[in-house]
């Protein structure tokens, strides 16, 4: 019979020292929670008779935030919320089109006055030269795949600026697609080139295992 309430009591504390276990787990995790909250918005909207959505997530303490666009069969990222799609996460859509559609999108969200203005702070170098601006960002997918954005900026036009986008997929100092703007990939590269060899010179961007990135700040 002692040996029985031995158990028992023994039982009971285990049961007691798990409950608290458990508890203090919870706790933890609210507190993270609290201290950390994700926050998602959701647009739709229809093009050619396709239905999209542009998902928007950000944690309340600024550290991560960023676009997807996502389609039927596919899924792409702004990773700075620049309106410039930065890569495919799935699916076999262009990326050149995936960006048409998101430009499309964000479009239908600002008339509604449902966009929000972000200002990236991401690492960046820029060079600019008269009335045109070059600008490369290094950005590293969730893959761990490292890639540049080239973007050109030129200011001459009196109506509206000129914008070129072009992505360096292995960031290894090649372009390989035009994603916004109409421009040659030769002459893109030609401007590209000379970016990279300023920025080398500089110390703003580094070369390493034959890869172009940009210094961290």
């Amino acid at each position: 019979m002692k040996q029985t309430n031995f158990i028992i009591k023994q039982l009971r504390g285990d049961l007691f020292f798990l409950f608290g276990f458990l508890l203090g787990v919870f706790v933890l995790l609210s507190c993270a929670h609290q201290q950390r909250q994700i926050s998602v918005s959701q647009f739709r909207f229809n093009l050619e008779d396709q239905v999209y959505r542009i998902r928007s997530i950000s944690t309340d303490d600024k550290m991560e935030s960023y676009n997807e666009l996502i389609g039927e069969d596919f899924l792409a990222a702004d990773y700075d919320q620049d309106r410039i799609l930065d890569c495919i996460l799935m699916g076999d859509v262009d990326l050149n089109q995936a960006q048409k559609i998101y430009e499309y999108g964000l479009n239908e969200v600002s008339k509604e006055n449902k966009l929000r203005v972000h200002n990236p702070s991401v690492n960046r170098y820029v060079l600019k030269s008269d009335d045109i601006q070059f600008e490369i960002r290094t950005f590293r997918s969730l893959n761990e795949t490292t890639f540049n954005q080239f973007k050109i900026t030129n200011s001459r036009p009196v109506v509206s600026r000129e914008v070129f986008v072009i992505v360096d997929q292995n960031a290894d100092g090649t372009l390989d697609e035009i994603l916004k703007g109409v421009i040659t990939l030769g002459k893109a590269q030609s401007l590209y080139d000379k970016a990279i060899a300023a920025g080398l010179e500089k110390g703003e961007l580094i070369k390493v295992n034959n890869t172009i990135l940009v210094k961290e700040k």
